[in-house]
């Protein structure tokens, strides 16, 4: 079966809003601080990145080989490559689904550090609109960048994200349907473990998971320069609607990093306490993120 009719057959829900541009004190004031979701449109227009495609990562290629996820997402489970034997394979599965054929996904890019390991690509996201963020991340933003690079129906199931930061992603090439959920429902998608739910909003199934018909489910579609905002705790499947390319930077404030230390007390992993510490006492002792960092660049490969 073509693996673009799952695509087409996803059901519709309420979208959040879309704004135009976004300053400082709005998105504090009307967002961040009412815990709500919203997509801003204008900020990235100007950037390079939107002309990306596999043939530009082609002719970048250094010999790097990076972990590429393969299987389920929430399994983690990887296989290095050369980025250029990725691309090719992204390149090869898409004009397969072109001409109907059935094709298996080669695999998810999926919560790297890219522009960590990558310093030369952050040009091509200029000017960035580091005013969203916290001031503590500002002199280094880019260290904390989680890139993604997948193919047409690739998925990563419902989950939250790990801290319980706030969460703003970058599409910056084609298109992703992002399914939400409010982080107080979580209770009715049927978490395993700490944050992967067992219920799935694409295709749900009520008898198994009877709570879950309660559930108030929101939806935003992304497209090249369209920045998502997800306020703590938020559950979100992601679609892949194309061969896509988008970044996120997980990020907190000092409210919401006190309550991922207090997640202690709830069950999280650890190591959550102790990145989450960490942050913490950044923005509430000022001590700059480049002293913390060294402790805290371990998560990047944690979160994948």
């Amino acid at each position: 079966m073509n693996q673009l009719k799952s695509i087409e057959t996803l059901p519709s829900f309420d979208h959040i809003p879309i704004v135009e541009d976004m300053t400082r004190d709005i998105f504090y004031k009307e967002y961040v601080n009412k815990g709500k979701p919203v997509v801003i449109k204008g900020m990235a227009s100007k950037w390079k990145a939107l002309n990306w495609d596999t043939a530009y990562f082609k002719s970048k290629e250094k010999g790097v080989e990076i972990p590429i996820k393969v299987g389920k997402v929430s399994e983690g489970k990887r296989e290095k490559m050369l980025l250029s034997t990725y691309t090719e394979l992204l390149d090869e599965h898409e004009k397969n689904l072109r001409m109907g054929l059935d094709s298996e996904i080669p695999g998810y890019l999926h919560d790297i550090p890219f522009f960590f390991m990558f310093p030369e690509y952050v040009t091509d996201i200029t000017p960035f609109p580091k005013e969203l963020f916290p001031k503590w991340y500002w002199p280094e933003w880019q260290n904390y960048v989680q890139f993604f690079m997948g193919a047409t129906d690739s998925l990563t199931p419902l989950h939250f994200d790990t801290l319980l930061t706030n969460n703003l992603f970058f599409q910056v090439s084609g298109k992703k349907k992002f399914i939400l959920i409010e982080s107080d429902q979580k209770k009715d998608c049927y978490i395993e473990g700490w944050r992967w739910a067992k219920f799935d909003p694409r295709n749900p199934d009520y008898e198994k998971f009877p709570n879950a018909k309660d559930l108030k489910i929101q939806e935003a579609v992304l497209g090249p320069g369209d920045i998502l905002y997800m306020p703590p705790g938020m559950l979100h499947q992601v679609h892949g609607l194309s061969q896509s390319i988008s970044f996120n930077i997980d990020w907190h404030t000092a409210k919401s990093a006190r309550k991922g230390v207090a997640t202690l007390w709830k069950g999280a992993p650890l190591k959550n306490v102790y990145y989450n510490f960490l942050v913490y006492i950044g923005l509430t002792l000022r001590i700059p993120a480049k002293k913390l960092f060294p402790f805290y660049k371990s998560y990047l490969n944690y979160i994948s």
